[in-house]
């Protein structure tokens, strides 16, 4: 799944249709997938979403450190991107991609028996979204994270920060230049328990 001229020319006219949904004109970089990856331990993650996969510049990065037993659901709002995913990982049959709203993210959970989960990816343009619905959204999100779980998301600026916080604890937050635009990398973690940290593995 390594990034193509038709995945760009295909985030390009997603931007321009609806720029506040997608946020860039290009898909992530290699780079910024790999410090996203690294934040979770993919042996003690079960379970696994995906919200905003885009393309799926994140999701092949995803793909190439999980296994068979972990399950992974990608949800996008974008149907021509649930397309895209639906025919790129229909040979995963650990995968699911589903049409939906990441605000209904518990609703979807729970319609396939999950109640938690142990990571959570994030690539959506919450700057582009506004205060209100990335406050839905990210609440969603925490009401679904296992107390050990991470929630991983990227903005290009740091003015949802706050929100973040409103709803995790900010376990790192780390700039990847090489992506365009340079983006930040929030690694975050359940406020409902103390946490207990291991070493990421590799490093992007």
């Amino acid at each position: 799944m390594r990034q193509s001229w038709k995945d760009i020319r295909h985030t390009l006219i997603q931007f321009l249709r609806n720029p506040s949904e997608i946020g860039t004109i290009v898909p992530s970089s290699r780079f910024l997938a790999g410090k996203m990856i690294n934040c979770v331990d993919f042996e003690k993650a079960s379970t696994i979403v995906e919200l905003g996969a885009g393309t799926g510049a994140i999701t092949g990065e995803m793909l190439r450190r999980s296994s068979a037993a972990n399950r992974i659901l990608i949800i996008d709002l974008n149907s021509d991107a649930v397309s895209i995913l639906k025919e790129r990982l229909k040979a995963f049959s650990n995968v699911e991609v589903v049409l939906g709203d990441a605000r209904a993210l518990p609703d979807i959970l729970q319609s396939r028996n999950i109640s938690l989960v142990e990571a959570i990816f994030s690539s959506l343009p919450y700057a582009s979204l506004g205060t209100e619905i990335t406050r839905d959204i990210l609440k969603s999100a925490s009401d679904v994270l296992a107390p050990e779980g991470h929630f991983v998301a990227f903005q290009y600026t740091p003015l949802h920060r706050n929100l973040f916080e409103r709803h995790f604890s900010i376990r790192s937050a780390k700039i990847e230049f090489r992506n365009l635009p340079p983006a930040i990398v929030y690694d975050c973690v359940s406020k409902t328990e103390p946490r207990r940290y291991a070493p990421d593995k590799k490093t992007a």
